[in-house]
């Protein structure tokens, strides 16, 4: 043996960390400007200044620029994944060209060119995830990941605290007195952003669907709408915990700890103020996972878990009382779309009706009595209505087919274990709502997933070398 054995990584890991922090701090610019449905994206107007800029969200053609430069620079980065298997390389690829093949098809040509290049960004991010994960100081990507989602969280404490107040007040004065009152410079700032829309007669008033929202008062902190929140905190909040204490070696565990517990008071405050139904069960189904791997005797596990089961449960009873009580509308409607989407999925089975035109089948297909939608809120089942069952397939294939491999590199590691819990959260959400359309979230967990593979692989590797 070698009387001076070779030294950790750590050191120089830290100084070639500029391509993970690089990475990381785009998508948590992404967490900020990019939480809207792309689908949308036609009626999203650009910021007219600077101010707009950093205020307000952007189109996804925007966001697509900032990626193409970060791609650019990851292209000087990148490095084949020898050590990922074919198969987490093979499906994205399969999937993105099922999706032009689909397109070849389209019942809506406008639809289906609006989400092609949000589909083609999501699986740059996946590659992206992949070169981060396997460059030296992985572990920074989670420092710009990490800001990001406290600033989103900082967003939704603000609602909370009176900023949906003071915005729902704001609007019923001046509906009453028709905007009257309002500076002229200030309506041309409502028009631009859509907050005010003109009626048939000239006069104005506030977008509905904001109007909508804000009567609910559920935070949606910088997303389109409060699930969509959730799914980040879901996505994001189990790794952020995990890096923020591994990033804080240096101070004292009782400083860590409350840091730790201050940011995990952050999400699950802001997960519960959304209101998201399908977010509180999944956050509970995430937390029992977590704790039947922490490293206590087995038996205080079984208790600390049915402990949590039973409170969260009742807690959920309790909180949603009313909406059970009133018939789960919300509930009821996905039905209607989930029966469209599989109809749609039986009748083109090979090619789908095409990418993004689960909206033009809904609209000329939806029950009279049932409420419009774009999306089909649920993801697996709109890739099969999109683009037929190799299209569901491949996308399936490579979400569940990397939460199974990854499980068994990372859980009995609990510095993987979280980002794991995470992307499991994100999945489970997928089978209620439309992260995949929304570039905050679909980015972000499609990066997770390249970034963990190449890590933990890499990690293993090295491991098992050693040995």
């Amino acid at each position: 043996m070698s009387a001076h054995p070779p030294q950790p990584a750590s050191r120089p890991a830290e100084r070639g960390a500029w391509w993970p922090w690089l990475t990381g701090v785009f998508l948590g610019f992404a967490l900020l400007k990019l939480g809207n449905p792309v689908i949308l994206d036609h009626i999203a107007l650009p910021p007219q200044n600077l101010g707009e800029a950093v205020r307000e969200t952007w189109p996804a053609v925007w966001g697509y620029g900032v990626l193409a430069v970060v791609a650019g620079l990851g292209f000087l980065n990148w490095r084949w994944p020898r050590q990922v298997p074919w198969w987490v390389l093979a499906l994205p690829l399969v999937w993105l060209a099922w999706q032009l093949a689909a397109a070849t098809t389209t019942v809506d040509r406008g639809l289906t060119m609006t989400v092609l290049p949000h589909f083609l960004a999501t699986i740059v991010c996946f590659g992206l995830g992949l070169s981060a994960g396997g460059a030296r100081g992985a572990r920074f990507a989670w420092v710009g990941l990490l800001v990001g989602l406290l600033l989103v969280l900082g967003a939704g404490f603000r609602q909370q605290y009176g900023g949906l107040a003071n915005d729902r007040e704001f609007f019923e004065q001046n509906e009453k007195t028709g905007w009257r009152e309002v500076p002229a410079e200030h309506i041309r700032e409502l028009l631009a952003s859509r907050l005010l829309v003109p009626k048939p007669d000239g006069s104005l008033t506030g977008n509905p669907d904001l109007l909508a929202k804000l009567s609910k008062h559920r935070i949606f902190g910088t997303l389109v709408y409060p699930n969509a929140l959730a799914g980040v905190v879901l996505l994001l909040l189990p790794g952020a915990l995990s890096a923020l204490w591994s990033l804080t070696t240096r101070l004292q565990n009782v400083t860590r700890g409350v840091l730790v517990g201050l940011v995990a008071y952050m999400g699950l405050a802001c997960l519960y103020w959304s209101g998201s139904k399908a977010g509180w069960l999944i956050g509970l189904m995430v937390g029992v996972v977590a704790l039947l791997h922490a490293p206590w005797s087995r038996r205080f596990r079984l208790g600390v878990v049915l402990a949590l089961s039973m409170v969260g449960s009742a807690g959920f009873v309790w909180k949603y009382q009313s909406y059970f009580a009133g018939g789960a509308k919300s509930a009821g409607a996905r039905f209607d779309y989930w029966k469209v989407g599989w109809a749609t999925a039986v009748r083109h089975p090979v090619l789908g009706s095409g990418p993004g035109t689960f909206y033009a089948v809904y609209r000329q297909t939806k029950p009279p009595e049932a409420e419009m939608a774009r999306l089909a809120h649920n993801d697996y089942l709109q890739q099969a209505a999109d683009s037929g069952l190799i299209g569901m397939l491949a996308f399936g294939g490579l979400i569940l087919g990397s939460l199974v491999g990854l499980y068994r590199l990372t859980s009995k590691d609990w510095s993987h274990f979280p980002v794991w819990l995470g992307l499991v959260g994100w999945a489970f959400q997928e089978f209620v709502e439309f992260g995949l359309y929304i570039p905050a979230l679909a980015w972000t967990a499609f990066f997770l997933f390249g970034w963990l593979w190449t890590k933990v692989r890499n990690e293993f590797d090295t491991v098992r070398l050693q040995t």
